[in-house]
């Protein structure tokens, strides 16, 4: 074989390798975890024979998934009941995201887009609109169990978050 040939498919595998590597670098945003713990007071025992029993406190945490024009990162992310996922639109479009499955929506809730939609109390894990880039939307999973979802007006893109 001639050592020109070789050398060309040598600096086309680099070439392959090295935007492959490049590629799955951009595609990994951090996830972030914000813990937020609700005001608790506790009362003072003025008697010195009683023992404070306050309520012990609950902690909650806010995670991020990033939407860019390649899909949600993280694709999977594992949380506790009560915990706030945050999805930032990052993409060159629109954002509107959706309980599983496309385009019933019914996963989470048990209802179609078309009963619980608008959702004034945010509770059909559907955030009913699509929203432009730079924006957010945030939703608190009170139901434990696998939660798949997409972007509706993308619907290729789609994730999971295991409630725990």
């Amino acid at each position: 074989m001639n050592k020109s040939i070789i050398v060309g498919i040598i600096i086309v595998i680099v070439v392959i390798v090295g935007g492959w590597w490049i590629f799955a670098q951009n595609n990994k945003a951090p996830v972030t975890e914000n813990a937020t713990t609700p005001s608790n007071q506790t009362s003072t025992i003025n008697n010195p024979d009683q023992t404070n029993h306050a309520p012990a406190e609950t902690t909650s945490k806010n995670y991020d998934v990033i939407y860019t024009d390649a899909g949600y990162s993280p694709s999977t992310l594992t949380i506790k009941v009560g915990d706030t996922v945050t999805f930032k639109n990052q993409s060159s479009g629109g954002m509107w995201t959706a309980s599983a499955s496309h385009p019933s929506h019914t996963a989470y809730s048990g209802t179609s887009v078309q009963q619980h939609c608008p959702d004034p109390n945010n509770a059909s894990f559907d955030e009913c609109k699509a929203d432009a880039s730079g924006t957010s939307w945030s939703f608190t999973f009170n139901k434990a169990g696998d939660w798949g979802y997409h972007n509706h007006v993308n619907a290729k893109h789609f994730g999971k978050i295991i409630v725990q």
